[in-house]
């Protein structure tokens, strides 16, 4: 019964003052647009970048044998560091840190030949691990390299989507033959279409891969390029790193300690700090969207004030004939929170309008698909609840703590 007339006691103070109502409750609702929103699209490029970059690869290490910079034992600096790709294969045999490892041979100016076209392309040399480690997905259909490929030398070629499109543009690629510099090829599969964002020898849609034995074979036994490897566990490439440093260290004679003979590139601490930029990002268009929910909350502060001040004398009489300052405070309490409830609830309506809009949208692949997430509702929830209680607080106080008498206007 109580709930009901403070209810029905808020319905008449909107019917009072419905600009000024409406007027506060357009701002917690825009306040609620920018939190929610924000979130959303900021997770949203969180999630569209953070799987670009995977697109490369997962937790890996692209490491490339340089000079040395530090003598060693009686060694001079500047001495090249040269690597087959046995000596990956046995390295990634000989160190429980590593998980995967893979040798990249790249022979860069290949010709690819079906019928009347013919395509400019890189031809890498590498293994079968090297489709976990750099997310080489094919069609279905289709596969990627295999341990026989490798042991019987076969001559068959993975192709990159664009790659695959440009030398078939109307069959399908699997199973047909290519030749590769004149030799023919059986592809075998086709990769994937996937976002990439990295790349370090041009996008993997451009690309073929081969067996690196059968590289070998037709090419020479060439140093590699380039050498995958994956950690153990996959989040710790520190002490990974320092195990290849000591490793190389000894089989090539040069200082352990000397970074400037193997260049790495190490992707998860890339990761890592990406992680934590688009946190630090994701905190501060949520604060930003808190701030402006917060000016809203000001608006129905001023308008509950304004309330007390007009509903003085009745204040003075409910304390007169013994209202207690609870009843008091919860009155205006209640009312700020409607206020700021009603104003959240469209504001949420709003947003999840927007969010639809935007998924069925043709949005850029590198914006994402912004949803509302359940961590982004909580926290819009979250900011709202202490909106509403601090609006209503301050006015309720300045309310329960009135001087019966002076409010009487004795």
């Amino acid at each position: 019964m109580y709930l009901a007339e403070l209810i029905s006691q808020f319905l008449r103070d909107m019917r009072a003052r419905k600009l000024r109502t409406l007027l506060a409750m357009f701002g917690i609702a825009w306040g609620t647009v920018a939190v929610v929103l924000l979130l959303a699209i900021g997770g949203a490029f969180h999630a569209a970048s953070s799987k670009a970059m995977h697109g490369m690869g997962e937790s890996i290490v692209i490491i490339w044998p340089s000079r040395t910079t530090k003598p060693f034992e009686g060694l001079q600096p500047g001495r090249l560091v040269q690597m087959k790709s046995s000596d990956v294969i046995e390295m990634g045999q000989a160190l429980p840190q590593i998980l995967r490892a893979s040798p990249e041979l790249t022979h860069g100016e290949g010709t690819l030949t079906n019928g009347d076209h013919r395509v400019k392309a890189s031809v890498a040399g590498v293994v079968p691990e090297y489709e976990l480690m750099r997310n080489m997905i094919p069609v279905l259909g289709g596969r990627f390299l295999n341990s026989p490929d490798m042991a019987e030398r076969r001559r068959v070629v993975f192709l990159g989507d664009t790659l695959a499109k440009k030398l078939f543009p109307q069959e399908e690629a699997v199973g047909r033959t290519v030749l590769v510099d004149g030799r023919p090829f059986t592809v075998i599969g086709v990769l994937q279409k996937k976002i990439q964002s990295s790349s370090y020898s041009g996008p993997d849609a451009d690309r073929a891969f081969i067996p690196y034995t059968t590289f070998i074979a037709i090419w020479g036994d060439w140093n590699v390029d380039n050498v995958l490897v994956q950690p153990n566990p996959p989040r710790d490439s520190e002490g990974m790193k320092k195990a290849i440093y000591t490793y190389l260290g000894q089989k090539y004679r040069f200082d352990p300690g000397d970074e400037g003979a193997l260049g790495m590139w190490d992707t998860v601490e890339r990761d890592r700090f990406t992680d934590w930029f688009f946190w630090g990002l994701q905190a501060f268009l949520g604060l930003a969207g808190a701030l402006t929910l917060g000016a809203g909350g000001i608006g129905v502060a001023n308008v509950m004030f304004l309330i007390i001040r007009e509903r003085t004398r009745e204040i003075g009489v409910r304390m007169a004939v013994g209202a207690q300052e609870w009843h008091i405070m919860g009155q205006v309490m209640l009312e700020a929170l409607l206020i700021v409830g009603l104003g959240g609830s469209a504001g949420f309506l709003f947003s999840a309008l927007v969010i639809w809009v935007l998924q069925v949208a043709p949005l850029p692949e590198w914006l994402g698909n912004p949803e509302l997430s359940p961590l982004a509702a909580l926290s819009t929830l979250g900011v709202l609840s202490l909106v509403g209680v601090l609006a209503g607080y301050f006015p309720a106080r300045r309310a329960a703590r009135m001087d019966p008498v002076r409010a009487l206007g004795f």
